[in-house]
């Protein structure tokens, strides 16, 4: 008798489960549109931010890639993942989507340092006298250096424009060093095309991070269900299982 009341309880306990996640679950999606957690990047004018105001600028972000958003920042900003970085982004900018991206971010973008001479990498997009923000210097005629993004700053040399590229370095001893590179010292950039992927955009008042287990869509939450809901059958199976054994013994 006392076998039965721990099966009748486990079984109690994995129904009132079931019905609890659904129901939080039917509430959410009904008061919100579901979103996979990315947004689109909607302008060409999209700054990924260090910090959330607009004097933090790291660099642009091309025009429909896509930032997973990690939560709400303020009224203004979201602090969102694009590649290895986190920062921040004007919601303005974004809209988020119902699907996951397969290729979110812009990606496999390079290009070579000019012939004529070495080149510095910088900490912000100037030259000072001091040379106080310069990282390193690349090797001239380096190939393949990372692209992430373009920046306006000084005109380092009149009449050459005030273009930077935010990018990553790797020297001959490993370090790695990711900063700005006055763009008239470069030259073969890979070509940037616009992203080939159609989602469907989703107007979202209160964004609830993607890794939150309540934030799934039905289908997803019903494997989940299932998934934890078999494993405790079989529990409960092999313990009466034995307990007929012992009986028959």
């Amino acid at each position: 008798m006392k076998k039965f009341w721990i099966i009748v309880l486990v079984l109690l306990f994995v129904v009132l489960s079931v019905v609890t996640i659904k129901g939080t679950q039917t509430r959410l999606v009904s008061s919100e549109p579901f979103t996979s957690g990315y947004a689109k990047v909607l302008s060409n004018d999209c700054y990924f931010l260090n910090e959330p105001n607009e004097n933090s600028r790291v660099f642009l972000l091309e025009q429909s890639y896509f930032v997973k958003v990690l939560e709400t920042q303020d009224n203004a900003y979201f602090k969102v993942q694009y590649l290895e970085f986190e920062g921040f982004v004007l919601k303005s900018k974004l809209s988020f989507v119902e699907e996951f991206p397969q290729n979110p971010y812009l990606t496999g973008i390079t290009f070579d340092v000019y012939d004529i001479s070495n080149v510095c990498l910088r900490s912000s997009p100037e030259t000072l006298d001091t040379d106080s923000n310069v990282l390193c210097t690349i090797k001239v005629s380096t190939k393949d250096l990372t692209y992430y993004g373009k920046c306006a700053g000084e005109e380092a040399v009149e009449g050459l424009g005030n273009v930077w590229y935010y990018s990553a370095y790797q020297d001959e001893y490993g370090n790695l060093y990711k900063g700005y590179i006055y763009s008239p010292f470069t030259r073969n950039l890979s070509a940037i095309t616009s992203s080939s992927e159609n989602l469907t955009l989703v107007s979202v008042t209160n964004f609830l991070p993607v890794d939150s287990l309540l934030y799934l869509n039905l289908s997803t939450k019903n494997m989940l269900i299932v998934v934890t809901t078999v494993p405790t059958l079989f529990v409960i199976y092999l313990f009466t299982k034995q307990g007929k054994k012992r009986d028959e013994t």
